[in-house]
């Protein structure tokens, strides 16, 4: 049994591992890169243009035979643990005739986000796509693999414990893990019954090059949530987002349920709700007496995520989103405090809400976003700055921390620990024991 860290030694995201025992070779996430190389972002438009030869030349993508459009399928499937492009980012280049296999959470998150993004930037999943499950183990050639359910900023991601059935010899792949959220007791679960004897572990170490912070879990977020929305004499609070960050925005909706605010999402965020409602979830949806959508005017062409919802296969939402709506003109009437949610795209709309000068702004986001001179970080400060907004950082990470990584490797106690998805992995040897250090495109040998 072998495996190639294809991308992932050295950084975090672009994650993507090869696997192979006998004749069975499959792929663990095929993720794009998050940095360029240079210090930089990574830019999706370099690459609309050019070809996998051309790509892989540069070293953005990987020399695996058999993994591409253009050569005949020789891989048996590809893994992807959850919904975060760097860690699917790259499937549109993948053979068409190869299996994926994904959560139920991830399959509906990354259908949506196709909604609204350029058409350039979409991942196009096959109707084919396999179903994975919590600790349901499946066959594939000679490799029997079992998924696990773990507590992530993406929803439904998993683990993946791949034992070749010949010989035993197994790798257990984290994925991207935390036990701070709302899912903490999958870590907990996890650690009081592991799997045994796991020959190889390939553990995610993203936390390694950052602090914990001032809030360590959910329950920290929403406390100090709470806080400020009682605190607050302002009609509204902004708390800007990720839109497929489930744990945070259940946050939100429990700090506003506590405090009688309504919930003020955006389109977006309805759509990405609906996608993953169960009939026994406790997601937030707009139908819900404490929840409004945010609708506006862009640039005089109406709601532009509208526009977009009524072009895809969504537009059966518009009529919900029609009775659920608010508009920016709308707040100075309200009889309750609002929390709206938002991403930098929607400050435009944000702007003509009435008599928000000197409110409250939480950033719920990793503040190295804030930190990068972006387009994006400038215009979000520009707004901050125009309308002395009160910013305060209010996040936890949906990554683990090392006391967290300590009790994950301890559990497993595995042969072998193989850093990945970090820039720091010369620090594993000092926390962790049995550390190999491997680099990018070389081959381990199971042992």
């Amino acid at each position: 049994m072998q495996l190639i860290i294809h991308r992932g030694t050295k950084e975090i995201g672009g994650t993507c591992v090869e696997v192979s025992a006998g004749d069975t070779r499959i792929i663990l996430d095929f993720g794009m890169p998050l940095g360029n190389g240079l210090g930089g972002e990574f830019n999706e438009k370099v690459i609309e243009d050019e070809s996998v030869d051309e790509l892989i030349n540069k070293k953005i993508l990987y020399p695996i035979k058999g993994l591409y459009k253009d050569t005949p399928p020789q891989i048996n499937a590809i893994l992807i643990s959850h919904s975060h492009k760097d860690h699917y980012g790259f499937l549109k280049y993948a053979h068409p005739d190869i299996p994926i296999y994904m959560s139920a959470g991830a399959r509906r998150l990354i259908d949506v986000l196709n909604i609204f993004i350029k058409k350039e930037g979409r991942i196009t999943l096959p109707e084919a796509v396999k179903i994975v499950r919590d600790q349901v183990p499946f066959d594939m050639g000679g490799l029997r693999i079992t998924p696990y359910l773990v507590d992530h900023s993406a929803f439904d991601a998993m683990s993946f414990h791949v034992v070749e059935k010949t010989s035993g010899k197994n790798i257990f792949y984290t994925g991207d893990f935390r036990a701070a959220g709302w899912k903490e007791k999958l870590f907990k679960r996890f650690v009081t019954k592991p799997p045994k004897g796991v020959d190889c572990l390939l553990m995610e170490g993203t936390m390694l090059e950052r602090e914990a912070g001032k809030y360590p879990t959910e329950q920290d977020v929403l406390d100090r949530m709470i806080e400020i929305l009682r605190a607050t004499d302002h009609k509204v609070t902004f708390a800007c987002c990720s839109g497929q960050n489930i744990d945070r925005i259940v946050t939100f909706y429990k700090a506003a349920r506590r405090t009688k605010t309504l919930l003020i999402i955006d389109p977006y965020m309805a759509c990405v709700l609906n996608a993953i409602k169960t009939s026994r979830s406790r997601i937030p949806q707009m139908d819900w007496n404490s929840v409004r959508v945010f609708i506006a005017n862009y640039y005089g062409k109406g709601d532009i995520y509208v526009n977009k919802i009524n072009d895809s296969a969504f537009r059966r939402l518009l009529p919900q989103l029609a009775r659920s709506k608010i508009k920016p003109l709308n707040f100075p009437k309200l009889d309750l405090k609002a929390l709206v949610l938002m991403r930098g795209s929607m400050i435009p709309a944000l702007e003509k809400i009435p008599g928000m000068k000197g409110s409250k702004m939480v950033y719920s986001q990793w503040r190295g976003y804030l930190e990068k001179d972006s387009a994006d970080a400038r215009r979000f400060k520009d707004f901050v700055s125009k309308y002395d907004l009160d910013l305060e950082h209010v996040h936890t990470s949906g990554h683990a921390t090392v006391e967290a990584l300590k009790t994950f490797a301890n559990a497993l106690n595995p042969k072998v620990l193989v850093p990945i998805h970090t820039f720091k992995k010369d620090k594993y040897p000092d926390l962790f024991n049995n550390v190999k250090i491997l680099n990018d495109g070389e081959e381990f040998e199971i042992i």
